[in-house]
């Protein structure tokens, strides 16, 4: 029997008339929602639709838009870039639900209530997606996804025939009295949490743009909202989802993972207020150093480490940012006012902490990070665009050791 469905994913490449041969006239329609786990990637959830033939069941089949290939080449160069080639995939049921139990992951299926002409046409326009020339799509993480794409598939082509109207309600009618007047952002920290790291990371390069109230389509980017739009959903008069199951639940100890908020001393706020309390010390120590050398003062190496390291932090850090902020084709990534405070520069500018006679050099840089890391903080108060409260630390920070600099280095 494997051996059929192997010869199926063939024909689907071949022939559309052998693959609508594959399926019965008695089709079953379901949406799976995978739960978030652990890891950073699976945070968000996953979203799958499932086929599963009535009268064959050999012919059970999940279609899915999340395959990528990791090892094509400069793979993370090019999903930096915003160019990520995705495809949709199609597995065997019992191999999708498999794995989520191996990671002791959660999963919902919910099966839609459509008639055989719906089901029948839904699945035909599932299969010629599937075709090799047209399974390749442009992947974006907030716009074009594993779960807008079926949400998309189902309102153009869950309905009785093809229609000319290319709008994407079609006859499926949602209640949006559940939407919240949310931003991308928030939808992100509903998954995330606020204050770790994962946060940070996603506040340092989500610019404005996901800080814009989220439209009843743009919310559906995420499979748990997806899921509850079609819970709250109608066709034809009648429920969209005629039944509810659970098809896996979550292991007790990944449950508890994923609630782990992580150790509170190493949250990045945390980090960054003693950062700060270390650039204090070290400037009120540098100025009593000055007072005493007199003109024979000099950094000390230990000040020198200090601001080498953030620096090169700052600096590679930057180098992302602006790449994300000029170049990347992700829409909400330009326009980042955190450009301002996390300088590329940086990190070429750590050799003239090293070099003796640069002190005209490095009161003008530091001059330069204090100026602008000052506008960064007007700007964050004043823009429509989220500042993780580590910020502020860190550009205090900024402030305090480029005052430093301007102060003594004369």
């Amino acid at each position: 029997m494997r051996k059929i469905l192997i010869l199926f994913i063939i024909l689907c490449s071949v022939s559309e008339t052998y693959a609508q041969q594959f399926f019965s006239d008695s089709v079953e329609v379901s949406i799976l929602t995978g739960e978030p786990g652990v890891m950073s990637f699976e945070r968000f959830g996953h979203t799958a639709i499932r086929i599963r033939d009535l009268k064959r069941p050999s012919a059970d089949l999940i279609f899915h838009y999340g395959v990528y290939n990791y090892r094509e080449p400069y793979f993370v160069l090019h999903f930096v870039e915003g160019i990520c080639n995705y495809k949709m995939g199609a597995v065997y049921t019992d191999d999708f639900i498999d794995e989520y139990q191996r990671r002791g992951l959660g999963m919902t299926e919910q099966v839609l209530n459509l008639n055989a002409q719906q089901s029948r046409h839904f699945t035909d326009a599932l299969l010629e997606n599937y075709r090799p020339e047209n399974r390749n799509y442009r992947y974006n993480f907030f716009f074009d996804n594993c779960a807008t794409r079926p949400f998309d598939m189902l309102n153009r082509y869950g309905r009785d025939s093809i229609s000319s109207d290319t709008g994407f309600i079609g006859d499926i009618v949602y209640d949006t009295t559940w939407i919240e007047p949310v931003t991308l952002r928030q939808m992100l920290q509903q998954k995330t949490g606020t204050g770790n790291w994962l946060d940070f990371g996603i506040a340092l390069a989500l610019a404005g743009r996901a800080d814009q109230t989220a439209s009843f389509r743009e919310q559906m980017f995420l499979p748990d909202h997806l899921r509850k739009a079609y819970q709250n959903a109608t066709l034809d008069g009648l429920p969209l989802v005629k039944e509810n199951r659970r098809v896996t639940d979550y292991r007790p100890e990944i449950l508890e993972a994923i609630q782990d908020d992580g150790i509170f001393a190493l949250k990045p706020f945390n980090i960054a207020f003693v950062l700060l309390l270390v650039a204090v010390a070290l400037s009120s120590w540098e100025s009593k150093r000055k007072n005493n050398l007199g003109r024979r003062y000099s950094t000390s190496k230990a000040t020198r480490f200090f601001d080498s390291f953030w620096l090169l932090a700052t600096g590679v850090t930057g180098i992302i940012i602006w790449f994300l902020n000029f170049f990347s084709e992700h829409p909400a990534v330009d326009n980042n006012i955190n450009c301002m405070w996390l300088l590329p520069t940086n990190l070429f500018f750590v050799a003239f902490i090293w070099i003796k006679n640069a002190k005209k050099i490095r009161r003008i840089y530091f001059f330069i990070i204090f100026a602008l890391a000052i506008i960064y903080l007007i700007s964050a108060s004043l823009a429509d665009q989220y500042c993780h409260p580590a910020f502020v630390v860190l550009c205090a920070m900024m402030i305090v050791r480029s005052l430093s600099y301007i102060k003594l280095e004369v």
